[in-house]
């Protein structure tokens, strides 16, 4: 029984070497110049998955958390929707405002809505990576 799963694998994940045939386990980087070099698929993972995800201070975080707040609210329209979605009245925002998850709350909004995140990043005069970092500190992943 082994020897035929054996047989079955080395059938399964055989491939052949063709000459002249592209090498799979490179992807072609193309340049500005036309000139095409190839990189292997892993390497090209390597710089993506050691850049560390920067923390900001939990203090820069609620400024820039604050600087959305003051956003959303200086639109009557992107006021409107955050209050839809977030369940909040104007008479509540005051309240809600001193409990310990508005400025994460406020974060968790911007970050979900793309378009919102990046015209957010241009008032703030900043990269929308800054606020997602500034979001990630604020509501850190489970699976830290």
């Amino acid at each position: 029984m082994l020897s035929s799963l054996s047989s079955t694998m080395s059938t399964v994940f055989f491939m052949a070497v063709i000459p002249g045939a592209p090498d799979v386990l490179h992807r072609p980087n193309g340049s500005f110049d036309g000139i095409v070099t190839s990189k292997p698929i892993d390497e090209m993972q390597i710089d993506r998955m050691n850049t560390p995800l920067k923390r900001v201070t939990r203090e820069e975080a609620e400024n820039v958390a604050l600087g959305a707040f003051s956003f959303l609210t200086g639109d009557e329209e992107r006021l409107s929707r955050f209050l839809a979605v977030s369940g909040l009245r104007p008479d509540t925002i005051r309240s809600a405002a001193s409990s310990p998850g508005f400025f994460a709350g406020i974060l968790d909004y911007v970050v979900s809505d793309e378009r919102l995140l990046i015209a957010l990043a241009k008032e703030l005069n900043t990269k929308p990576e800054h606020i997602m970092q500034a979001h990630w500190t604020l509501s850190p992943s489970e699976f830290e």
